[in-house]
């Protein structure tokens, strides 16, 4: 199980960016159901600049391989990133520092 520490100064908004990736784990789903490699493309690229920002840097990191593997419309590998970004949000925890 991932765990992350976040600065308390982002508790107010933290709530918000998880239930967004929520969002992202439903839509990244439909986006690959769909074979809608530009939407996965620009939902990664979206998900990969913003996530260092609060403090998830593997999020990132998996957000920004669905990037580019979208670009080469690499079904399988997209497959197993999703599963990763779809694990990642459901489990991860937060700490507050």
């Amino acid at each position: 199980m991932p765990k992350v520490q976040v600065d308390s100064e982002l508790k107010e908004i933290l709530p918000t960016f998880l239930k967004n990736r929520n969002t992202d784990c439903v839509k990244l789903s439909e986006l690959l159901a769909n074979k809608d490699f530009e939407s996965l493309k620009k939902l990664g690229h979206k998900v990969s600049g913003s996530s260092g920002g609060y403090g998830f840097s593997e999020l990132g990191d998996i957000a920004k391989k669905i990037e580019i593997s979208a670009s080469s419309q690499n079904e399988e590998e997209i497959k197993n990133l999703v599963d990763q970004f779809i694990n990642y949000v459901q489990s991860v925890e937060v700490e507050y520092v």
